[in-house]
C-alpha cells in the first residue's frame, strides 16, 4: 500500500468509517498491483519462449 493512505490512516480515529474504507483502498490497490506483474510474467515468459532459439546437442 502507499505511504499517502497509511498517513490518512493514522489521522482518523479508530471508530471512523473512513479509516475502514481507506484499508480496503489500499489492499484493493496492492492486488490490482500483483495481478498486473503476474500477467507481465506470464508475457515475458511466453515472449522469451517464442523467440528463443532450439539448437540440438548431443546426448551425454
Amino acid at each position: 500500500m502507499k505511504n499517502e493512505i497509511f498517513e490518512e490512516m493514522h489521522q482518523l480515529s479508530h471508530k471512523d468509517e473512513r479509516r475502514y474504507r481507506l484499508l480496503m483502498i489500499g489492499v484493493k490497490q496492492l492486488l490490482q498491483e500483483q495481478k498486473e506483474n503476474r500477467y507481465n510474467l506470464r508475457e515475458r515468459l511466453k515472449y522469451r519462449k517464442k523467440h528463443r532459439s532450439i539448437q540440438v546437442k548431443e546426448w551425454s
